[in-house]
């Protein structure tokens, strides 16, 4: 470098580089051409291959995958549907009580037309439709074909004038479903085995079938004892059967004794009004004997004689609780059923009648057959401007029917007249009308009074009452066996039972009190008597007392749609839930 002066000034020479960065230029340029020209270059053949073949191995791994995805999706999916199905049936069933169960099944529709198995009510339009969609609701029986597999057919439901022997449906009801009863499977293969049945059930998106199934017989486990084995299992006891006292279903009658007896008792009472009649007619008799002139000389002879011959009646020649007592006693029960309205009435009408009784305190004046009606309590009643005296006669409705109130059972609560100690004329008699057959259960309760209890114990043995019950029985086999012939009235009764409490309640011993009879209201009359009575009503205690099945192993089976069809197999089920029921 070099540096020169000029004019005072220093000048300094720089080298001249232009050379040098005209090199590098130069360079860098002949770089990236070279770069240019091989990103330009194209892939070879091999390479195309390898790049196709991994990425179809890859797209059909995950194309795999997500079939087998959406096959797991799918299934969990139809798991998850049918089980909720058989949780929405099990739920159901353990609700209701098991004869419930199978009126549902049988009946699936109410007379509201309200589905009884609730968790349906979405699909009742598809119920009883004979579509192909239609949803089966119905009681089957488990049976082997000739190839020994196991098929299911339809019960027998009852139909108009079949015999209901013949029927195999667990309830048998003659209005569709409105009333009912339970019938019990007791002999053959399907003993205590019951199956119901559904069909094209839906939930969401998805149909299945569904078969339920109870069971209550030796294979459940719950009944032991056999003609070798005499340990018992659940259901070989004897259990109570007790119906709660529902208005809506019941029609209950209760005899006040205390307000009755007040009505003989009472100051303007029965005792009372024959004593004033009494008295008025044993004073005209004395003016005819005597005259009215009391002033006559012979007036006093006349009256003392008279007197010696008719003793003046006192009030206190009757006592109201033993006129009471003596009484005969009918309560009249009149069941009014209309097939065609399905309306049922129950009436009752309760006639005291005293007219017989006779004092020995005074038997010409303290009698009651002295009441002008004649011994017709009816007659007594029709015209209270009357001086009648004798008798009582009440008449009420017990029971009407509607859309919610079906009636299931008659209740009577009565205090025994232990007076009536005669079954030829006995004091207490009940009536019982069912003259268009409505299937009904009666209750008869005996009932203890408070103030002695504990001294009935020679009453109950001496007492004895009538009980007629009344019916028109259309089978054939009333008319060729009337001791095969079976009542629509079932009776539960504590009569025949010794009450006293000096027996335990529920070991008491059977006496012989009720004289009952079943009678054939039509024009032929006949009428049974006794134990072959006792067996027309399915005689039992007050409890229903009953060897029956009580707990059942309950089985729940989703298959998928169509498999009712084939006789549900194994491999068309989707989910089981089991469990017991106990009623």
């Amino acid at each position: 470098m070099d540096n020169k002066t000029l004019n005072g000034f220093i000048f300094i020479s720089l080298p001249d580089t232009n050379s040098e960065n005209d090199i590098r230029e130069r360079s860098i340029r002949q770089l990236d051409r070279k770069k240019n020209k091989n990103s330009n270059a194209g892939m070879t053949l091999i390479e195309v291959i390898v790049a196709v073949s991994i990425f179809a191995i890859t797209a059909i791994v995950l194309l795999q995958s997500f079939v087998t995805s959406s096959r797991i999706n799918r299934k969990s999916n139809t798991y998850l549907e049918a089980t909720t199905v058989a949780q929405n049936i099990m739920e159901e069933i353990k609700a209701k009580k098991f004869e419930e169960v199978s009126l549902a099944f049988n009946y699936p529709l109410d007379s509201s037309n309200s589905v009884r198995l609730t968790f349906l009510d979405p699909q009742k339009n598809r119920i009883n439709t004979g579509k192909d969609d239609e949803l089966g609701v119905r009681e089957v029986l488990a049976a082997k074909d000739t190839s020994n597999q196991i098929i299911y057919t339809p019960v027998r439901k009852y139909v108009d004038g079949m015999d209901e022997a013949n029927v195999t449906a667990s309830v048998i009801s003659t209005d569709n479903g409105k009333t009912y009863k339970f019938n019990p499977r007791e002999t053959g293969d399907n003993a205590s085995k019951y199956y119901f049945e559904l069909t094209n059930v839906t939930n969401n998106h998805e149909t299945f079938d569904a078969l339920v199934t109870f069971d209550g017989s030796k294979d459940s486990g719950y009944k032991k004892k056999t003609s070798t084995n005499n340990e018992e299992g659940k259901n070989d006891y004897l259990a109570p059967n007790i119906s709660n006292l529902d208005t809506d279903f019941n029609a209950p009658f209760i005899v006040e004794k205390k307000k009755y007896l007040e009505a003989f008792s009472g100051i303007d009472g029965l005792i009372a009004k024959q004593f004033k009649f009494a008295h008025d007619k044993w004073e005209s008799e004395l003016k005819a004997a005597c005259g009215t002139d009391t002033e006559t000389e012979d007036y006093e002879q006349k009256k003392a004689a008279f007197i010696a011959q008719h003793k003046e009646p006192l009030d206190t020649d009757l006592n109201a609780e033993e006129v009471f007592n003596s009484a005969k006693k009918t309560l009249l029960i009149t069941i009014d059923y209309d097939k065609e309205t399905e309306k049922v009435e129950v009436n009752a009408k309760y006639t005291i009648d005293a007219h017989d009784y006779v004092s020995s305190v005074n038997p010409e004046y303290g009698r009651m057959d002295l009441c002008p009606c004649g011994g017709d309590p009816d007659q007594e009643n029709s015209d209270p401007t009357q001086k009648y005296f004798c008798s009582i006669v009440s008449n009420q409705n017990i029971f009407t029917s509607s859309a919610d109130k079906v009636l299931k059972n008659i209740y009577i609560f009565y205090y025994p007249n232990y007076k009536s100690q005669s079954s030829v004329k006995p004091l207490d008699k009940i009536i019982v009308e069912n003259l268009n057959n409505y299937p009904v259960n009666l209750y008869i309760a005996k009932q203890q009074d408070e103030n002695n209890k504990n001294s009935i114990l020679a009453d109950e043995n001496k007492y004895r009452m009538s009980l007629i019950i009344k019916e028109n029985p259309e089978t054939s086999n009333w008319n060729t066996s009337p001791s095969l012939y079976k009542s629509q009235i079932k009776l539960r009764t504590n009569l025949d039972y010794n009450i006293s409490e000096i027996y335990d309640k529920l070991d008491r011993p059977k006496i012989n009190q009720m004289s009952l009879t079943y009678q054939d209201n039509s024009a032929l009359k006949r009428s049974v008597s006794g134990t072959a009575a006792k067996k027309i009503v399915d005689y039992n205690g007050l409890d229903d007392k009953k060897l029956e099945d009580r707990i059942y192993t309950t089985k729940v089976e989703v298959y998928k749609a169509g498999a009712a069809e084939k006789g549900f197999p194994k491999e068309d089920l989707v989910v089981t839930l089991d469990g017991t029921k106990e009623d």
